[in-house]
């Protein structure tokens, strides 16, 4: 198993698997970059630590899903609570201020589900403020 050195912000280093690292089109980018089967180097990581665990952790559940149809809708689908699993609905249980920083993440890493799954969280529970403070903080999906 080839894995990956990520460096975060805060210093920490994290050793990924390669292949959970195809949802990020940011990661596939920089370990193109690099020499050989995989990065000789650590890869720094423009996020902390504890966000960057939970991310991996919803890559790691999701890594032999297909992204959903919805995700690349400009609208989102009426039905769309029922199309979203039970456990991405846990793993957004969280305080509103980390959901934000998991989707600046998720934005970073240029992973667009995990980045609509936080923003409709943010739009359902947050103040309408949070909301748009959220979204001028990201580029946009399109």
């Amino acid at each position: 198993m080839n894995r990956v050195p990520l460096e975060t912000r805060d210093g920490f280093l994290i050793r990924i698997d390669f292949e959970l690292l195809r949802r990020s089109k940011v990661m596939q980018e920089m370990c193109q970059h690099s020499v050989g089967d995989g990065p000789q180097q650590e890869l720094l990581v423009a996020l902390d630590h504890d966000i960057l665990l939970m991310i991996l952790l919803w890559m790691e559940f999701h890594k032999d899903d297909e992204e959903p149809a919805w995700v690349q809708m400009k609208e989102e689908p009426a039905n769309v609570e029922s199309l979203i699993c039970d456990w991405d609905k846990e793993f957004l249980r969280e305080k509103l201020p980390t959901v934000r920083a998991i989707m600046r993440g998720a934005d970073f890493l240029d992973i667009p589900w995990l980045v609509k799954l936080c923003a409709r969280k943010l739009r359902l529970r947050g103040p309408p403020d949070l909301y748009k403070l959220a979204l001028s903080a990201i580029s946009p999906l399109d």
